[in-house]
């Protein structure tokens, strides 16, 4: 294969004669970059007929801001923390009513722009409808690679705004949603590397950062697993996912696949005995050396995975934060409880896996906008990690009282998404800290021990929190929470 070949230019859009304006598409095209003077000019040629493009910039050091706004691109700089973060920001900047997710090195071909226009015209008036599912036409160099799983390893790319986001996960971060997928035909070009070597130098940044995901959540790799799963993967996609169709490339790639799985292990050994961390590479935009999995249908938001450990869920409105009555609708008036920085980071000191786990039904009855809700996310999690507390998941319930979700307290959706999502924990041994009678019925109803702190509504709640509702254990404040927890 050639080395360095160049990318080829796209091909005209049926629609880029609409420009943008009247006629235009309602979609936001939010693209992640870093320093890409040299692709992001195709990828904004290619969605061209789109109403709104916002660029979320890495701190480039090129001329990406600049060939972004000369195109008419809203450009937004941000220091690249959590890719899953970085696209939730981006998707926040949306103003249209559907969101095309980008990398930089990828382009809408143009039957996928035809097939768009259709798409969210036919299905405009389906509630039900999350988004799309867009095949995705990977390149090294000028070749596609279409054996070995990667063709065409449909991904959700194209959504309602407010309806998807990712995990927070610096690596391979999950979709998550409530609602169905629908697959298109047309094929999102991703070209990700110019040759082979560039594509080794991301695998190795992958793995360094997946063997950082491991050891971060306690996850107990063993040498017999890894090499089981390094063959599998290798047989699996050179038979079964077709890599022999495309010869030594073919063989090379699923080659990596199974490598995938053996390199993270020997890295993660080596954080595991190494006495200082090893220093881990910045993620860049782009994609993953491996084509990723299907993207899991869950619920509202949430991160992490876990292969078990202890966990604790907390309640946040009136148990982390003082409680307003009336919702905490901007960030001034968020105040965190006395003593909950200092629980919180001895429970991450001792190994806690902490999740989240709330009801805002203020968002779903209109009483502020979901983009407030995660701007106060963000700007908590911001302090957590100043304060070196590991929030492990959050999970939110967005939908109004009279929803009738199964995802509100009392109902256990929010808790059973954590184990859809990978978490394993022994129930009869992990608590819930809450304020509320509907709190301490999740709980119970889950099957979880339970504590009633007597901030937010706890002290009028525990009057009525008898009987099957009786509580575990009933504290003055999250201080006494924790010295419960850690004392079993």
């Amino acid at each position: 294969m050639p080395t360095n070949t160049p990318f080829p230019s796209p091909q005209p859009s049926p629609l880029e004669g609409r420009g943008k304006g009247e006629g235009s598409l309602p979609i936001s095209v939010i693209i992640i970059a870093k320093n890409e003077e040299r692709r992001l000019p195709d990828c904004l040629t290619s969605v061209a007929w789109a109403k709104e493009i916002v660029v979320v910039d890495d701190e480039s050091q090129d001329r990406t801001c600049a060939i972004a706004q000369k195109a008419g691109a809203k450009v937004f700089r941000r220091t690249m923390d959590i890719e899953g973060r970085q696209r939730n920001f981006g998707f926040d900047q949306a103003s249209q009513p559907w969101i095309l997710s980008l990398d930089a090195d990828e382009r809408v071909s143009p039957e996928l722009a035809e097939e768009i226009a259709e798409a969210i015209q036919n299905y405009q008036g389906d509630e039900s409808l999350v988004g799309f599912r867009l095949p995705i036409r990977t390149y090294i160099g000028s070749r596609w690679i279409r054996g070995a799983g990667y063709y065409p390893a449909r991904k959700a790319r194209l959504f309602r705004k407010g309806k998807f986001r990712y995990e927070e996960a610096r690596v391979h971060p999950r979709a998550l949603y409530e609602g169905k997928m629908i697959a298109l035909n047309g094929d999102i070009l991703h070209y990700s590397c110019a040759h082979l070597g560039e594509f080794i130098n991301k695998f190795n940044r992958e793995t360094t950062l997946e063997a950082e995901k491991w050891t971060l959540d306690g996850r107990k790799a063993t040498l017999a697993r890894t090499l089981r799963k390094t063959i599998d993967r290798f047989l699996k996609n050179y038979f079964l996912k077709g890599g022999w169709r495309d010869g030594a490339m073919g063989f090379a790639m699923s080659v990596f696949h199974g490598l995938y799985q053996f390199i993270t292990y020997a890295k993660y050994r080596e954080m595991k005995q190494c006495p200082s961390p090893l220093p881990l590479p910045g993620r860049q935009a782009g994609s993953p050396p491996s084509p990723p999995e299907a993207d899991p249908p869950l619920a509202e938001t949430g991160r992490g995975e876990s292969e078990g450990g202890h966990v604790v869920f907390v309640d946040r409105d009136g148990v982390i934060n003082e409680d307003l009555f009336d919702y905490v609708k901007e960030w001034d008036r968020f105040r965190f409880q006395e003593g909950v920085l200092e629980g919180l980071k001895r429970l991450t000191e001792s190994g806690y896996k902490i999740i989240l786990v709330s009801n805002q039904a203020g968002v779903g009855d209109g009483r502020f906008p979901e983009k407030t809700h995660w701007e106060i996310h963000q700007k908590m999690l911001d302090i957590f990690q100043k304060e070196e507390i590991r929030l492990h998941a959050s999970y939110y319930c967005l939908h109004g009282k009279e929803a009738g979700c199964g995802c509100r307290k009392p109902k256990t959706g929010l808790f059973q998404q954590a184990t859809q999502n990978g978490l394993i924990f022994d129930r009869s041994k992990t608590y819930f800290v809450g304020d509320k009678v509907s709190d301490i019925e999740a709980g119970k109803n889950f099957g979880l021990r339970t504590i009633l702190i007597r901030t937010g509504y706890g002290a009028q709640h525990e009057t009525i929190c008898q009987g099957s509702l009786e509580p575990d254990a009933v504290v003055d404040n999250f201080r006494e929470a924790v010295n419960r927890i850690l004392c079993g």
